[in-house]
């Protein structure tokens, strides 16, 4: 059961992230000309999801605290499914506004938070490589949906596409989640790794550990404060990369067939790095994994600086890959290691909230240097420059690893 618990979180992440981020690109330019909007009004539905994130993210704790935690999780189910539905019916770009940020709100509130909650309560040992490996079940729906979209909206059309696109994720869940249960009592089973006599402690999933910090003390801290920056800043890293790689090497002379293909390759490393991620925080400690990170994202900027030389486009798959991987496995370990269990939920939301500001400042920083330069080169310049502010603060903010509070 602990094998068919990671494949269920698997699945489902495949299914939610598959069908909404990392397809939509597919649908950008069909829904476009459908609506007749302009690149521009498009573009701002990447900062509606960031917002998206912020107010779900804001929500997610105070709803976990509330509701059983597999009630969430098919709740928000099916509200994503129904919002992969409406995406085919939106005849305006207000409509696609709205049900975008619907979406979004949905997948931060029944996404990551509550799944990492029922691997860390599946897994005592070797949580964040069990978790890593779970997590990769978003990049493998990226591909698959992928693959399915470039098929289906030439020969169907976008709005046919979601309607299929609903129908698969809605079959995915039912399944991964009649499979999935908080903890392992509800099988009479252990946690991977608890002591033999541990079962009282674990009888139920509503007996939370109750050892942990609390955010209003954290929040009275500078170390605590200078930790959300570098959360911030290794955000804007990541979306000034992630978001203008394809236009960036374009404007360097590739064809957009050898774009497409690096973006290909790096959403396979990106799915391969979270465990390798996992592995790091394992070993490393969370001060020398975030150091890691932070430089395999230097790299990955630094690649594409010089991206017009060919040897670089490996060095740029493979780091930026890493570097892209690190969010979504490095918030766990920070929210459960630095805060420990009783308000792992909160402190989750709240690097969300942090994350969701920076998805929202870096596109609004790199428009208006692009519009003065014409090149990305500048974004990728100052993203440097986050990197290093970033490493000092994880020497100075992060503990060594053995020395984590929880």
């Amino acid at each position: 059961m602990h094998l068919f618990t990671v494949l269920a979180v698997f699945f489902s992440l495949a299914a939610m992230w598959g069908s909404t981020f990392n397809s939509s690109s597919l649908f950008i330019t069909p829904i476009q000309d459908s609506l007749g909007a302009t690149r521009a009004q498009m573009v701002v539905g990447v900062t509606i999801k960031g917002l998206g994130t912020i107010i779900g993210s804001f929500f997610c704790a105070y709803i976990l605290k509330r509701m059983q935690i597999m009630r969430v999780m098919r709740v928000s189910g099916l509200l994503l499914v129904g919002s992969i539905f409406a995406l085919s019916f939106v005849q305006n770009i207000p409509q696609y506004y709205l049900v975008l940020a619907f979406q979004t709100i949905i997948t931060s509130i029944g996404g990551y938070i509550p799944l990492s909650m029922i691997i860390q309560r599946w897994f005592e040992i070797n949580t964040s490589v069990v978790m890593g490996f779970a997590f990769m079940g978003s990049g493998f729906g990226g591909m698959i949906y992928n693959w399915l979209g470039g098929i289906w909206i030439p020969d169907m059309g976008w709005r046919q596409t979601y309607v299929i696109f609903g129908i698969i994720t809605f079959a995915v869940l039912f399944i991964t989640f009649s499979i999935l249960r908080p903890t392992p009592y509800h099988f009479n089973l252990r946690p991977l790794g608890a002591e033999e006599d541990d079962d009282a402690h674990h009888e139920s999933d509503t007996q939370e550990a109750s050892i942990g910090a609390n955010i209003k003390d954290e929040l009275k801290s500078i170390r605590f404060w200078l930790f959300l920056i570098a959360i911030f800043l290794t955000t804007m890293i990541t979306n000034v990369l992630f978001n203008n790689l394809s236009p960036h090497v374009i404007d360097f002379g590739y064809s957009l067939t050898q774009a497409s293909r690096i973006s290909s390759a790096m959403m396979i490393f990106l799915m391969l790095g979270k465990p390798v991620i996992g592995y790091l925080f394992e070993v490393l400690g969370l001060k020398g994994a975030s150091i890691i990170c932070t430089l395999s994202m230097a790299i990955g900027l630094i690649s594409a600086i010089f991206i017009s030389q060919s040897f670089f486009v490996i060095t740029l798959i493979i780091a930026s890959g890493i570097g892209f991987a690190y969010g979504s496995v490095s918030y766990p370990a920070y929210s459960h290691r630095l805060f420990g269990p009783k308000n792992y939920a909160g402190f989750s939301s709240l690097l969300q909230i942090v994350s969701g500001a920076g998805s929202i400042i870096s596109p609004l920083i790199t428009g208006a240097l692009y519009s003065r330069t014409g090149s990305y080169i500048v974004s990728f310049s100052v993203a440097l420059v986050y990197c290093v502010i970033a490493i000092f603060i994880w020497m100075v903010a992060l503990p060594k690893r053995g020395r984590e509070p929880y």
